[in-house]
């Protein structure tokens, strides 16, 4: 037998005062903290994964790359010379890498970037030529931001110059 869901009854001052509560609180103490993109950016780590770039002289031509990945975003293409080389659809990859894990002979590379604008989805189409140098990145970011917890528990975000990033 289905049952009829009704919504609870809500004063309307109680709920408005809860809300105003919380934002006194966050602004008190906040929880949660806004990065001012793109002037400050997330700090990450070394290995991130990032675009992948392939370096054709190494790549012999093995689909090892289109198999491994789990979303089908690599195509490969004929060259000129007869050989296959992969190209990648960056609207469908979700930067797991394991194309890259795959390759035998060690021709894809990831590189940390990450978080590329296109301006339409025909230029999230990367074929083998563009994929054979690391994308065009113009990094705007005048701070790289931390989060870290002090010692009572709490969350606290720590900025820093690109330059004192190590």
């Amino acid at each position: 037998m289905a049952k009829k869901v009704t919504q609870p009854k809500v004063n309307p001052v109680t709920g408005h005062l809860s809300a105003l509560a919380v934002g006194v609180k966050e602004f008190v103490k906040p929880t949660r903290f806004t990065i001012q993109y793109p002037r400050e950016r997330r700090w990450v780590v070394d290995r991130f994964r990032g675009f992948i770039v392939n370096d054709i002289e190494k790549c012999i031509s093995c689909f090892q790359c289109a198999w491994a990945c789990p979303v089908n975003a690599i195509f490969m293409y004929r060259a000129p010379n007869g050989k296959f080389y992969p190209g990648i659809r960056y609207e469908q990859c979700i930067l797991c890498h394991f194309c890259v894990d795959a390759c035998p002979v060690g021709s894809l590379y990831g590189t940390t970037i990450s978080d590329g604008a296109f301006p339409n989805l025909e230029s999230t189409i990367f074929k083998p030529e563009d994929m054979a140098q690391p994308p065009q990145w113009d990094d705007e970011a005048e701070y790289v931001v931390k989060y870290d917890f002090d010692e009572n528990g709490n969350l606290r975000m720590i900025k820093m110059r690109k330059s004192e990033v190590k």
